[in-house]
């Protein structure tokens, strides 16, 4: 398991709601997962300084993670060569970012690498489907630009149901705490920011967010239960 998808499960568990002095560590965890998107190493280390759990090098060389240990390090791929993740795994990145419409599968055949998709906007019930069987930490569903609309969350929601992937969104630096809140409750786990200050801001929102708490609505599977046949409503009335 990758750093990052640690990072998200430890995230996503829901509060037991420990009373007195019980209470844990994990009842007081961050609820979501901050990332950052850095032009260079420079830049990704004022962003994990600042607070992000996870910063994302756009156009880093493979062997350029060794100088990112201050956060959990990730890099945007090209994925052009065989065995690309693999190169950037062994040199200190813990994922890497991809888009499949680019991306070789020999370029991504690493086992212990970690894998964000960037999910292409043409993509049918389909082949979101198939996704869930691919070894993904999360699914990168672009920015969230504007106001949350309902119309959104039930977009997200849908790619949850279909992949059961996390999800990762770009957000504003000034989202509130209730926006950032119904974000969660889409299966929104990862909210990045491009920009370091944005990064320190999300920070605050996020850690004052509420802990998770179990809803009658989760999005989880629904077991087959079989429904009774004529017969054995008969055979009831008849006893």
């Amino acid at each position: 398991m990758s750093k990052l998808a640690d990072k998200i499960k430890k995230a996503t568990r829901i509060s037991t709601g420990t009373l007195g002095f019980g209470s844990t560590k994990a009842a007081t965890a961050a609820t979501m997962v901050l990332a950052g998107i850095a032009r260079d190493a420079k830049d990704a280390a004022e962003m994990a300084k600042r607070g992000a759990d996870a910063v994302v090098v756009t156009g880093a060389r493979p062997d350029a993670g060794k100088d990112l240990s201050d956060a959990i390090a990730g890099a945007t791929i090209a994925g052009k060569a065989d065995d690309e993740a693999k190169a950037y795994r062994e040199g200190g990145f813990d994922f890497v970012v991809f888009d499949p419409n680019q991306a070789s599968a020999t370029a991504l055949s690493d086992e212990k690498a970690g894998y964000v998709l960037m999910l292409p906007k043409d993509m049918d019930e389909a082949d979101l489907r198939t996704l869930e069987a691919f070894q993904l930490d999360a699914i990168d569903v672009g920015a969230i630009d504007g106001t949350l609309t309902v119309r959104r969350q039930i977009e997200l929601r849908r790619i949850f149901a279909m992949t059961r992937k996390p999800l990762w969104t770009r957000v504003k630096g000034d989202i509130s705490g209730p926006e950032l809140q119904a974000l969660r409750d889409t299966n929104v786990v990862v909210v990045a920011a491009e920009r370091a200050e944005d990064v320190e801001r999300l920070r605050k929102t996020i850690d004052a967010l509420p802990a998770r708490v179990r809803r009658r609505d989760d999005d989880r599977p629904t077991p087959l239960v079989p429904r009774p046949t004529a017969g054995d409503g008969d055979e009831e009335d008849e006893e």
